[in-house]
């Protein structure tokens, strides 16, 4: 009689794995700049964390695909030559034929016209930037999408059913600005993909080399930075400053060249254009230095990248970048250009500094996994799964 009792228990409550569930996510962006670096890198972490749910990736780009053979990861097409159409009819509409029981949106916005349960990364709350913050000399395509997303993103924000963000910072900025609860936003911090970005060799050079990201949006303050040069110029300081992630279309949309010759800067200079990923993390080994003194991150990638290469790091006290950093960088105010010349002449003179950025850098990288930023996000998912 004792078996029988114990064998009802079992069947009652067996312990098996919860029933899995499809869920989508939209893919098209993966490895495009820093919300294609989220998407992939979130994309494939999932793989190795989540042993039952399966996955419907949509418009997944090549690479993703060869790097992402997954027997729970299923790819599906839909067209998106209008990208406000797809993500506010197509995808959903496929997610539906496709059986996903809970669909992510990871780029800010989402679609307003579904009964899916949504899950919405919000990276930051940059939408609410004039458009001259974002593009000086905006194309009529350009000024489209901003109106789009400027309205659409702060709607969405209460669509969604849950929103995921990647700094405490940004999870302030969002409530602030669109008035959602905070118990509704997740933080899931972004991270390095640490096989990629290694320690490696940085070659002797008599000339000090800094590595600078550019953009046509002038929250990447190049013109401050170009001030700096010139007061390091002034200093007789010797150094070569290598800008990297502007195309030819974008830089002449920006006033930056014109502004470095005016300066004299043009033996200082050098404007290396886009930079592949899988070249990235040479370019962190070339140089002796990350100068980032960006004026509003959501998180702020290029730190973590930069400090798992074992590059030493400037970066703002402002914004999400304290958060990123830590101690392991030198923090300057972005908007003080003799601020920053000075924090790099203290980098260039100082050499034991420059050892102690490194160290604290590479402890720093360590705390970063896209194996965590998975684990927390599969607990979102799940919490509307399984509510």
């Amino acid at each position: 009689m004792e078996f029988l009792f114990c064998w009802r228990t079992v069947l009652k409550n067996p312990k098996s794995k919860a029933v899995p569930k499809r869920i989508g996510i939209d893919a098209r962006l993966a490895y495009r700049r820093g919300v294609g670096t989220y998407t992939a890198n979130l994309i494939l972490a999932l793989a190795q964390v989540d042993t039952n749910n399966h996955y419907v990736l949509f418009n997944a780009p090549a690479l993703l695909k060869r790097q992402l053979s997954h027997p729970r990861f299923r790819f599906v097409e839909v067209p998106c030559g209008n990208a406000a159409y797809y993500e506010q009819v197509l995808l959903p509409k496929a997610a539906k034929v496709e059986g996903v029981q809970l669909l992510h949106y990871v780029d800010n916005s989402c679609s307003l016209f579904t009964d899916l349960p949504i899950v919405l990364t919000l990276h930051d709350a940059m939408y609410t930037r004039p458009l001259k913050a974002v593009r000086m000399k905006p194309t009529f395509r350009q000024r489209l999408i901003y109106a789009y997303k400027k309205w659409f993103i702060p709607k969405s924000a209460w669509f969604a059913k849950k929103i995921i963000t990647v700094s405490a910072y940004s999870k302030r900025r969002i409530v602030n600005e669109t008035g959602v609860s905070a118990e509704k936003i997740t933080v899931t911090l972004e991270a390095v993909d640490h096989q990629l970005y290694q320690k490696g060799t940085h070659p002797a050079s008599g000339l000090f080399k800094i590595a600078v990201h550019g953009a046509a949006d002038d929250r990447k303050n190049l013109s401050n930075i170009l001030k700096a040069a010139k007061l390091l110029v002034s200093r007789k300081k010797s150094f070569q400053i290598f800008v990297i992630g502007m195309n030819k279309e974008e830089m002449a949309c920006t006033p930056y060249e014109r502004e470095a010759l005016e300066l004299g800067l043009e033996p200082y200079v050098k404007w290396s254009g886009n930079v592949p990923a899988e070249k990235m993390i040479q370019t962190y080994h070339d140089a002796d230095l990350l100068l980032y003194p960006s004026r509003l991150e959501g998180f702020g990638l290029p730190v973590l990248e930069a400090f798992a290469c074992g590059t030493p790091v400037i970066t703002s006290n402002t914004t999400s970048l304290p958060e990123v950093a830590g101690n392991a960088a030198l923090l300057v105010n972005p908007e003080d250009p003799e601020a920053i010349a000075d924090a790099v002449q203290k980098a260039m003179e100082k050499p034991a500094l420059r050892r102690q950025l490194v160290e604290r850098g590479l402890k720093r990288a360590k705390l970063f996994t896209w194996e965590k930023t998975a684990k927390e996000t599969l607990l979102v998912y799940e919490s509307l799964l399984n509510g």
